[in-house]
């Protein structure tokens, strides 16, 4: 499981009611609270495989919220976590709101939006599962071959603000 500074940093992430809610592209891919993430320069200090266990826990949540069922190896894994931080802010919002279950659909429709328009343009994509609930992805671009649409370039998309 986590290691024990990792699991620290997050038993201190308690629960907070006014916590502000967020939508995170990469590497969440859907809605957190800002009581459930560590700064993000914290969090890259964090070993890979601990960022990985946690963007995981992230995504089986996700499917908690859509009453999607959970491998055997899900449920084992977030009961593990859930035992190991159990004050995590992450484990109190189990269930969620319409608004918010809502606010994740977008944000859902939004991230494979954007990274299908963005991978479109790529001359070559590979994606893998790096780690259990973990995808990677790759893409390889040439910038010496002529535009061939008016649509605005991917980096514009992705960075410009949804209303």
């Amino acid at each position: 499981m986590l290691c024990e500074t990792t699991a620290a940093h997050l038993s201190a992430l308690t629960y907070r009611a006014d916590a502000k809610r967020g939508f995170c592209l990469l590497p969440l891919g859907g809605i957190y609270w800002d009581d459930e993430v560590p700064d993000f320069l914290q969090l890259l200090r964090f070993p890979e495989e601990d960022r990985n266990q946690i963007y995981r826990l992230f995504g089986i949540r996700y499917r908690i919220w859509k009453g999607d069922g959970l491998s055997e190896d899900d449920q084992l894994f977030w009961d593990a976590a859930c035992s190991q931080v159990p004050d995590w802010a992450l484990f109190q919002r189990v269930k969620v709101s319409p608004a918010d279950q809502l606010a994740q659909d977008r944000a859902e429709r939004i991230a494979k939006e954007e990274f299908e328009a963005f991978l479109a343009e790529a001359d070559q994509v590979t994606v893998s599962e790096k780690y259990p609930g973990v995808e990677s992805f790759s893409a390889t671009f040439d910038l010496t071959k002529p535009v061939t649409t008016n649509r605005k370039s991917w980096w514009k998309r992705i960075f410009t603000k949804k209303g």
